[in-house]
């Protein structure tokens, strides 16, 4: 079919963004910029944890050789395990020249977890010495360092005046429980945590499910790409898997009912998250429900491709054919595929990508095809442990 074949060769563009653009001097080997081109010169760590998952799936579709991606890996880790870190923690952003954290980022705790997902993801995939450097960042982490005790949440960064911010709602961040539950230094805390966040209930139109504050598909998806929630239920009742299908399908019918707002949003015009706009980054572009009833989303013509692509597991008809719509504008697509965002009612197309909106296109297409991601991270021991504690129970079919 047309779209399988897109499909390959919008994941072979995604896999050769990373192989490219990460830097290959020796001092900063392995660092991977947060956009091509690079607007401020800096690495951000969570494009890191993709691209080293993407060199794991590079070996499987034979992109590259077993042997060359290994090396990557290996060298990319040993490049991350000497940036600056507090509590085994990373910094949001460090500069590509030094490795230097740039001057005013975060601490961040989702960010370091993306990271780690994606170096266990390489340590499985390729063992060995990768394994060893993926597991020495992995325990360098006090998961109780990054969590308040009084509220049972997690803090989402430290800045310049502390602590900031709490994950006390549903979004992107499950990642998260599943890694502190699977370490020594976690596991007291990540139960407690995963049951004391609030989850946000509602429908657009036909499908009740737990809804992010912005309204913004990649919530549904940045954790997903690294565990594969289908079959299991928490203790609550709750099947992640199905909620990311449903939150997909209520986005493309937003889409859908406000094509006559905005030119370009329709069936196969859909996908609401974050991405670049004519205006900018926008981290809130997204459809209702939203927080703050339904105040808190943007939309305003813009869509990303990586939207649709990056669900492609949890909706597969509808995803496909939207690639092969986006795959129809000539305007969209430059050396590395799909670009990361267009506005038709502006008459606008992004010249440029995102690192972690290629990233995750990269790993959805893989799992969507060959399972890559979750058969290596899903497959640790850690992981599994984690499914424990936190209380997962897989549905008998």
């Amino acid at each position: 079919m047309k779209n399988n074949y897109l499909l390959e060769r919008e994941r072979k563009h995604c896999f050769d963004y990373f192989y490219e653009n990460f830097v290959k001097e020796e001092k900063v080997y392995g660092l991977m910029p947060d956009t091509v081109p690079s607007v401020r010169g800096d690495c951000s760590v969570a494009a890191n944890g993709f691209m080293l998952a993407g060199m794991a799936i590079g070996a499987d579709f034979g992109y590259i050789s077993r042997g060359e991606a290994q090396t990557i890996c290996e060298k990319t880790l040993e490049t991350l395990i000497k940036l600056e870190k507090e509590g085994g923690f990373f910094y949001h952003f460090y500069h590509l020249s030094d490795g230097r954290k740039l001057e005013k980022t975060e601490l961040s705790l989702i960010d370091t977890a993306l990271l780690i997902a994606g170096a266990l993801t390489a340590g499985a995939y390729f063992g060995g010495k990768t394994m060893e450097l993926a597991n020495r960042i992995y325990s360098e982490c006090d998961w109780e360092y990054f969590y308040c005790k009084p509220k049972r949440l997690f803090y989402m960064g430290k800045f310049e005046i502390g602590f900031s911010g709490y994950w006390d709602c549903y979004a992107e961040q499950l990642i998260v429980y599943f890694l502190a539950a699977g370490s020594e230094k976690g596991k007291n805390i990540a139960k407690e945590a995963y049951y004391s966040f609030t989850r946000l209930n509602s429908k657009y139109r036909d499908e009740q499910f737990i809804f992010t504050w912005f309204g913004s598909l990649f919530t549904h998806q940045y954790s997903h790409a690294f565990i594969d929630f289908k079959g299991y239920r928490d203790m609550l009742g709750t099947d992640w898997f199905q909620n990311s299908v449903k939150a997909t399908l209520e986005n493309r019918k937003y889409c859908i009912d406000h094509a006559d707002v905005f030119k370009g949003y329709g069936e196969n015009g859909w996908g609401l998250t974050s991405c670049q706009t004519a205006d900018g980054y926008k981290g809130a572009i997204g459809a209702y429900p939203s927080g703050n009833n339904n105040k808190e989303s943007v939309s305003d013509g813009t869509i990303a491709p990586c939207g649709a692509l990056g669900s492609v597991v949890f909706t597969p008809a509808e995803s496909l054919a939207a690639l092969e719509h986006f795959y129809s504008m000539p305007q969209l697509t430059g050396e590395y595929g799909l670009y990361d965002a267009y506005n038709e009612q502006l008459g606008w197309f992004s010249k440029s990508y995102i690192s972690i909106d290629k990233g995750i296109t990269l790993l959805m297409a893989a799992n969507y095809e060959k399972q890559t991601v979750w058969k290596s991270f899903c497959g640790l021991p850690c992981i599994k442990k984690a499914f424990e504690i936190l209380e997962f129970q897989e549905e008998k079919q």
